[in-house]
């Protein structure tokens, strides 16, 4: 009896190949709802609201910086003005103080003064030679730096002969004993024509001695 055996086929070889499942995505991956445990809406809200928290903490640290800084201002300005009003009382008290002192300097300058006025013009007229003519006269005696006297006048005669006059006018106040007792100086500073007369101008310095008291 004949056997006939046929060759087993294996399965994949017995049938066709099954096709691949596929199908088209449709979806719309940013309408699609946010199904993360954590959603990044929730990490991008909390960095505004930092960012915005510390936003308005750095504007209230500034304004209250500034508040203090105004503060300190009007209490500066205050304090400015108290001062002031301090400063103005004691400037119109040394000022007035300035002039009390003054006051006082010129009378002790002038009780100390080595010759007094009246005095001083007796012997100006006593010792005035006739060609010679005072037209001004300004006695500093209150002043503490250099007290002295100045005359002005005119000197009579030719030009040489009124030169010599008053250089011998100069001699006779620095010889004279009251004068010499009393100034340091006598000089002759200025002696020019007059244009107006012709004459001779003169001007005489006679400084005081300091510290003699008449």
């Amino acid at each position: 009896m004949l056997s006939l055996k046929l060759p087993l086929t294996r399965k994949s070889d017995a049938g066709p190949a099954a096709a691949p499942l596929w199908h088209p995505n449709f979806r719309n991956f940013e309408r699609l709802p946010d199904t993360k445990v954590v959603r990044t809406t929730f990490f991008i809200n909390a960095a505004a609201i930092a960012l915005a928290a510390s936003l308005s903490l750095w504007v209230g640290y500034r304004e209250y910086h500034l508040h203090d800084i105004n503060q300190q201002i009007d209490e500066a300005q205050a304090e400015i003005g108290r001062n002031q009003k301090q400063n103005a009382e004691a400037i119109r008290l040394s000022n007035s103080f300035a002039e009390e002192e003054k006051k006082l300097s010129e009378a002790q300058n002038f009780i100390r003064t080595p010759m007094p006025v009246t005095e001083f013009v007796l012997l100006l007229g006593q010792t005035l030679p006739k060609e010679v003519q005072i037209e001004f006269a300004d006695m500093r005696i209150t002043d503490p730096t250099s007290p002295q006297c100045i005359l002005r006048g005119l000197v009579a005669g030719t030009k040489d002969q009124a030169s010599g006059t008053a250089s011998n006018y100069v001699d006779i106040l620095r010889t004279a004993p009251r004068f010499a007792e009393a100034f340091d100086s006598v000089s002759l500073t200025a002696l020019n024509t007059d244009p107006r007369t012709g004459l001779l101008n003169f001007e005489i310095i006679l400084k005081f001695k300091k510290g003699k008291k008449s």
